[in-house]
């Protein structure tokens, strides 16, 4: 089918861009981020918006009673098409670090600011609204084609856990949740606690999620002016409020803990620079703090999808007990299991601690000469006349592990520039124009037989 990109472009574009300016309005992330409690309501509101969309572009709906996922359908094949999205997002975090509400989206220098604009609501959108170009100009797929809407892919997965029970497996589709021009390999996502208990005279807390780094995290203790002249020597931005000592770092995304400054690690290596005694004290400062892969614990762990890497969102230190929580990106060809958590568990003895595991997400991996990645790549070639790019392998997990013959496919084009889970999120308004030209050329091209 041939696409008029000017058609797509006037006259399908800016309803794109203000259908994800209404859907980053809607903060949608989970206030309570563990698995079995109900989904909150502002992300059952953006479910509902989303399929209201599809309804209106004459797709079949369906919405699961507890607000999972939803999905929309169209056409009549045997085979079925999936393009699977999220629209749950993650915490704002703190607010002071936005330049602009998170939740009042904002179009500024060629760029859209809000959270969730790029991870997933933006892709998400130009998906829909170059599906809808291909629908009103006559285009019948040889697939049916469903949209597949999930809400708590920043948190448990259970939407896609459920969708998976009780629906229909796709026999081919797309995520686009990830980058160009593919991802051919997404490692192991290996989420962990370390617990245990001590008593102590002093209280450290900070950070909500698992997959960002500790970004802002605070202490109420003695020694407070020690600490903070530790942290002033090493450039680390920190203030004091209702006594207690507030250390702030740089968010970024669990997969990309390098691009960030961890506050936790900063703060627990202050403490133990000034001689504060805490078996988790010791172990961040010593094996953990400034060494995003952990050699010290682990050696060199990499294959061709990358360095294992690691990252702490979640810091609780009260007067008897502990928990730092670390989010591992576990190259393809390891065991998490045996290779990360076995030799972690032996290594922590020393430390009074326990290892919790939280969640293991699989792999993905698909040959680089595979049918599928070869035929992604032609897509992609095609519509963007760019021969050069080769696909890719990402430490970050997306909804393509959640069945098979699902691939990440977009939206990122540039990951040194990734603004996803960090303050002040954006997407550029060019590159949703090229992704509306791309989605569109891709879902006529992928889904005839």
């Amino acid at each position: 089918m041939e696409i008029n990109k000017d058609i797509l472009l006037n006259e399908y574009f800016q309803d794109a861009l203000e259908e994800t300016k209404k859907v980053v309005s809607m903060p949608s992330y989970r206030k309570i981020a563990e698995k079995g409690t109900p989904i909150d309501q502002d992300i059952r509101n953006v479910l509902d918006h989303c399929i209201n969309l599809c309804k209106s572009f004459g797709m079949k709906t369906f919405i699961a009673d507890d607000y999972k996922y939803g999905y929309a359908d169209y056409g009549n094949g045997e085979k079925l098409f999936g393009i699977i999205c999220h629209l749950d997002v993650v915490p704002p975090g703190n607010i002071t670090e936005w330049n602009n509400p998170p939740f009042e989206p904002i179009e500024k220098d060629g760029k859209l600011f809000g959270r969730g604009s790029f991870d997933d609501k933006g892709p998400t959108m130009m998906n829909l609204f170059a599906f809808k170009y291909l629908i009103d100009n006559g285009f019948e797929p040889d697939y049916t084609i469903r949209f597949i809407f999930g809400t708590t892919e920043e948190t448990t997965w259970e939407c896609m856990e459920s969708y998976v029970a009780n629906e229909r497996i796709c026999d081919l589709g797309y995520v686009p949740d990830g980058h160009f021009p593919v991802v051919y390999a997404e490692k192991w996502i290996d989420d962990i606690d370390l617990i245990g208990e001590y008593d102590c005279d002093f209280e450290v807390m900070g950070g909500e999620v698992y997959n960002a780094v500790n970004d802002l995290v605070y202490y109420k203790g003695d020694k407070i002016n020690e600490i903070q002249n530790y942290l002033n020597d090493n450039n680390i931005s920190n203030y004091l409020e209702n006594d207690k000592l507030y250390v702030k770092g740089v968010a970024s995304h669990g997969s990309l803990p390098e691009k960030g400054v961890a506050a936790s690690s900063w703060l627990l290596k202050a403490m133990d620079y000034i001689g504060i005694k805490h078996p988790l004290v010791q172990f961040v400062a010593n094996y953990f703090h400034l060494d995003h892969n952990m050699e010290k614990v682990f050696g060199k762990i990499n294959d061709e999808t990358g360095d294992l890497t690691a990252c702490n969102g979640i810091l609780k230190i009260t007067n008897k007990d502990f928990r730092f929580t670390i989010n591992f990106r576990v190259p393809c060809t390891f065991d998490p299991r045996k290779d990360i958590n076995d030799k972690l568990i032996s290594f922590i003895k020393d430390f009074d601690m326990e290892l919790i595991v939280s969640s293991i997400e699989n792999s993905v991996y698909f040959a680089k000469d595979s049918d599928v990645v070869k035929k992604i790549m032609s897509v992609y070639q095609e519509v963007t006349g760019d021969y050069k790019s080769e696909p890719i392998a990402i430490g970050g997990g997306t909804f393509a592990k959640s069945m098979p013959n699902m691939i990440a496919f977009g939206a990122e084009f540039n990951i040194e520039e990734s603004t996803m889970h960090a303050y002040n999120e954006y997407v550029k308004i060019d590159e949703l124009k090229k992704m509306i030209e791309i989605y569109a050329k891709s879902i006529a091209k992928l889904t005839k037989l």
